[in-house]
């Protein structure tokens, strides 16, 4: 008698849900950037391991200002919950498509799903949640001001391009939801499938620094006070002078307590944090916008040296200065190409034609 052997195919692990919250206003690169991540795993990897959905207050269209609309799976109440990971798109004007009903949704979503957190803006509506209390969180690094105003409890980190702790996260802005997508790919499957996901998306897994090398205008504005606005502007003039508190307060016409005391009042910042935050702008701004070697550029700045230069933008950048160049400098033949283009429209004539 013959005893037939049944083999098992083994059952393939259930895809995990990743649900995206978009609503009218919605930023398009915040929706389709981090979700592209999670379909070419799905492409890449031959099945189904992410099953996405996008999900609105309603099932209607949602419209966005690009002048593109996005058709929600469902509505967010016809979810089935819980969900693997919850995912919050950002928007322009973030406070204004807030409404209770996504707050309460959010709230429940939430504390269900395994993993959830905010793309860019998105961030807001889980402070509005209540789910950043305690909470390390980034967002655009022109929204982390009023993040951090609106809601005192959070813990808001500028530079970071995104935050990981435990089952929450957080990313700034557009772009850095795709960095995000791409860790939590690499946390379910490993740095090396993640890293032939980046490849095909040809992109970096990890970037070189944080946000700050994006946002390193200088923040403060001149101070009401003529005093203080004095010294401002003759650091303006004289950065590539020693700058000492001692000699600012004599051109300020206070004695250095006082001036130390109200300088920071005014700006935020102790004189020296701003002159090392001028140097950096200016530094910043001639390796953009001139071709100036680094020992010209750290002179002009008021460093000792190309080395001095390197250090404070890997300390406040979190990039060397040649890479923060290779990144952001206008090649001469364009900015040749701009200049004859705005003299030819100035003049009336035609524009210049590109070899």
């Amino acid at each position: 008698m013959t005893t037939a052997i049944r083999y098992m195919m083994p059952t393939p692990p259930k895809p995990r849900r990743v649900a995206m919250l978009i609503y009218p206003g919605v930023t398009p690169l915040d929706v389709a950037g981090p979700l592209e991540v999670f379909s070419f795993a799905n492409i890449l990897r031959k099945q189904t391991i992410y099953d996405v959905v996008t999900v609105g207050p309603t099932a209607e269209p949602v419209t966005t200002k690009a002048g593109i609309a996005f058709l929600p799976g469902c509505a967010m109440t016809e979810l089935a919950l819980p969900v693997d990971t919850l995912m919050v798109a950002g928007g322009g004007k973030p406070r204004t498509w807030i409404t209770a009903e996504m707050i309460d949704w959010l709230r429940s979503a939430a504390t269900q799903a395994r993993r959830f957190g905010s793309i860019c803006t998105g961030a807001f509506l889980l402070g509005a949640a209540g789910l950043l209390d305690g909470r390390r969180v980034t967002t655009h690094w022109a929204s982390c001001a009023d993040l951090a105003r609106f809601h005192p409890a959070a813990l808001v980190e500028v530079d970071p391009i995104f935050i990981r702790e435990g089952r929450f996260f957080s990313s700034a802005g557009i772009t850095a939801g795709i960095d995000l997508a791409l860790s939590l790919v690499e946390e379910d499957h490993g740095r090396d499938f993640a890293l032939n996901i980046a490849r095909y998306l040809v992109l970096y897994l990890k970037r070189a620094g944080g946000q700050a090398q994006f946002s390193v205008r200088l923040q403060a504005q001149f101070s009401d006070v003529p005093a203080i606005e004095r010294v401002q502007h003759w650091c303006e003039g004289n950065l590539d002078r020693d700058l000492p508190a001692g000699l600012l307060c004599q051109i300020a016409g206070m004695s250095e307590r006082s001036f130390i005391r109200k300088f920071r009042q005014e700006t935020g910042q102790t004189p020296g944090e701003y002159v090392a935050t001028m140097r950096l702008e200016m530094a910043c701004r001639l390796l953009t916008e001139t071709g100036l070697s680094l020992k010209e550029v750290a002179r002009k700045c008021g460093l000792v040296s190309v080395a001095a230069l390197r250090r404070a933008f890997l300390r406040r950048v979190g990039v060397a200065p040649r890479q923060y160049r290779e990144h952001f400098q206008v090649s001469q033949a364009a900015d040749r190409f701009t200049q004859n283009r705005d003299a030819a429209a100035s003049s009336g004539g035609s524009p210049p034609v590109s070899s």
